[in-house]
């Protein structure tokens, strides 16, 4: 079996116990005995068939991957910085950050979080549209912006909503950042106000489209479910995994939750799993809205390769399904998310899971599910309470 040395600010940790060890951030796997005869056949075969295979641990530290700023927030004299939790940045690669909030008068809940390259372009669009400009820039008294919030006169949901989408356009128009602007759907996403922000039972501060999320670090809302069911003949628990769509503008070809998709702007997480079940999946929504258990929520803080801030908050179901193939998921050829459906046993699904075969937040409510099914168990891995604490980011980002 191999243990897994990981630093965190100057100490190197294998399962609970610290070691002061003088090396480089990189990963360092120490070659062990197995921990124990009980431990569960399928994470024996897996931590001891080859070092190109994750350890469970790592493969949650690689997805939750970014520790977003703690705050206080209303200090000009404080840097906020991006903070890797998978140690594969160094801290003076980490890029600041600005904290974005909904108007100058609360500074103390952020809305989101912006990149340099992105407050360049805003700055930009400030001094282009003067008086009209949809921004207050906060400034130090040495001219270097602290801070992003709205302007004085965009006051309310619908004034937000329509100058985010025209600055959105016009960057679209220009060709700027590419990458996430290419994924354009015209679906609009909400945004929530801070608690102590919202008046009564308004809870929405606006909509904004869905792909340009990440260009403001604004958390994305969605819905993952997994169908299951238990075999009476082998008494394996049966997973359905679907492989995504090849043409899919992210995580091409990787295995998926068996149902996923984003919260649209005054869906319900009900509402949502139940079209997306229909949509993705064809199965009956009498049968989802009748049988899909909440069983949760995961806090999914991504940092992209390509450093875009992606906090995700995922209400996660589950739905069991017959065993006798009555009630199946099937590919719905008009909606094209999926390739195809596979039955898995878990056994298999927690070997590609440590090969790197999944869309990380599919894998992390992969994990999940197999935690609170014990599946996943303190006996059958080491680094079961590491595992479920790294699981368990605190959110910094307004909430429904």
């Amino acid at each position: 079996m191999y243990f897994r040395l990981k630093h965190y600010a100057g100490t190197w940790t294998r399962a609970y116990k610290p070691y002061q060890l003088h090396a480089g951030r990189a990963n360092i796997w120490l070659l062990g005995p197995r921990v124990s005869e009980t431990t569960t056949s399928c994470f024996r075969t897996f931590n001891t068939t080859g070092r190109h295979q994750l350890c469970l641990l790592s493969l949650v530290h690689s997805a939750i991957n970014l520790a977003l700023p703690f705050g206080p927030f209303d200090d000009a004299a404080i840097t906020h910085r991006a903070s890797c939790n998978a140690g594969f940045i160094p801290p003076e690669e980490e890029e600041r950050l600005l904290p974005m909030f909904l108007r100058s008068t609360s500074l103390s809940s952020p809305i989101g979080f912006l990149r340099p390259k992105v407050v360049e372009e805003i700055l930009k669009n400030d001094k282009e549209t003067g008086k009209k400009s949809i921004w207050n820039v906060l400034r130090r008294p040495d001219d270097s912006p602290w801070a992003i919030c709205f302007a004085n006169h965009v006051a309310d949901s619908e004034t937000r909503t329509e100058g985010m989408h025209v600055v959105l356009e016009r960057w679209k128009a220009e060709g700027l950042f590419p990458d996430i602007l290419k994924g354009w759907s015209d679906e609009t996403y909400p945004v929530y106000l801070p608690q102590q922000e919202r008046p009564s039972t308004i809870s929405t501060a606006f909509g904004i489209e869905r792909a340009a999320l990440p260009l403001f670090g604004f958390a994305n809302f969605g819905c993952l479910l997994m169908a299951f069911y238990d075999c009476p003949a082998t008494n394996k628990t049966m997973l359905w995994i679907p492989r995504r769509s090849l043409t899919k503008s992210t995580w091409p070809g990787r295995y998926d939750c068996t149902v996923g998709g984003g919260m649209g702007l005054w869906e319900t997480p009900n509402e949502t799993i139940i079209r997306e079940c229909t949509e993705e999946a064809s199965l009956p929504s009498d049968f989802v809205r009748k049988h899909a258990r909440s069983t949760g929520m995961l806090n999914f803080t991504n940092q992209s390769p390509s450093k875009w801030i992606l906090p995700g908050i995922y209400y996660l179901y589950e739905l069991r399904l017959p065993n006798d193939g009555t009630i199946m998921p099937r590919t719905n050829a008009k909606d094209g998310e999926v390739d195809t459906f596979q039955l898995m046993d878990v056994e298999e699904v927690m070997q590609r899971l440590l090969q790197g075969q999944f869309k990380p937040s599919s894998a992390m409510a992969l994990v999940d599910f197999c935690i609170r099914r014990g599946i996943i168990t303190p006996d059958s891995n080491p680094e079961y309470l590491d595992v479920c604490l790294a699981m368990r980011r605190p959110v910094v980002l307004p909430l429904p």
